[in-house]
């Protein structure tokens, strides 16, 4: 089992033991069901497309879908394309790594954080709130896979966790980043969505809809994986639709998974 993973899980058992009069009881049983070990591992990272929706039985939804369509205005600040051309020129001569998109991918995140903050629309009455984690380690098994039972294991670059309790039923908004131009199958992206949808199933949450997004920092792919199991995909471009429009859309996200 991954380090990362232990670690994340044992903070886990001991915040549910510490605040075990605060959470309901089938959570709690949940929680502390065995995790299947001795079952193979599967990264999601080698995981195909098709090999995805059959592990978890979904499927792409046909035409367009409402949430592709932006529920809210976000403005990036005046200095943000400013930041974005000092940041290009001072990393021209470095390869385009993943670590080079993740910055632009940072920059994004923190200007949709700060116009939805200054905009009064992040103070859930519920009292939840959204938290930016990074490297998120993600697991969930039995899965079959070429008829063989495995679990899953990965570790999500960024994920937004809604709440106090850091589970991963939580992280309804998953956030993957490539060096440019590598976009790889969208086996992976799904894989980690549908992790999450299942784990939200099972513990009987009312609403398992999932968010996500590929990016490498210039183009961005955003996905919604709905109640049916069915995804869907969106893809925006820098230079075509232009950082406001994918501001926008990754703004509406955040206030999707809000929701939820």
């Amino acid at each position: 089992m991954p380090r990362g993973f232990r670690l994340w899980y044992d903070r886990l058992i001991h915040m549910v033991h510490h605040f075990e009069s605060e959470i309901p009881a089938p959570v709690v049983a949940h929680i502390e069901q065995p995790f299947s070990s001795g079952l193979p591992h599967l990264n999601p990272s080698d995981m195909t497309l098709p090999q995805t929706e059959k592990a978890f039985n979904i499927k792409q939804a046909d035409g367009y879908q409402s949430w592709q369509f932006p529920s809210i205005n976000v403005t990036l600040p005046a200095e943000f394309d400013l930041w974005l051309q000092k940041y290009d020129e001072l990393t021209e001569l470095s390869a385009f790594t993943e670590g080079k998109s993740r910055c632009r991918v940072d920059a994004l995140i923190v200007a949709v954080y700060r116009s939805l903050s200054d905009q009064g629309l992040l103070q859930n009455p519920t009292g939840t709130r959204v938290t930016l984690a990074l490297e998120s380690p993600l697991a969930w098994g039995p899965v079959l896979h070429k008829n063989i039972p495995h679990t899953r294991i990965g570790t999500a670059d960024y994920s937004l966790l809604f709440g106090e309790k850091d589970h991963m039923a939580c992280h309804l908004a998953i956030i993957e980043a490539k060096r440019r131009g590598c976009f790889p199958h969208q086996g992976q992206i799904l894989a980690y969505m549908a992790m999450v949808q299942a784990n939200r199933r099972s513990r009987g949450q009312t609403n398992w809809t999932v968010w996500g997004t590929l990016t490498d920092g210039w183009v961005f792919h955003f996905y919604q994986l709905n109640m049916e199991g069915e995804w869907s995909v969106l893809p925006l471009q820098t230079k075509r639709e232009g950082w406001q429009a994918i501001a926008s859309m990754f703004g509406s996200i955040v206030l999707h998974s809000q929701q939820a």
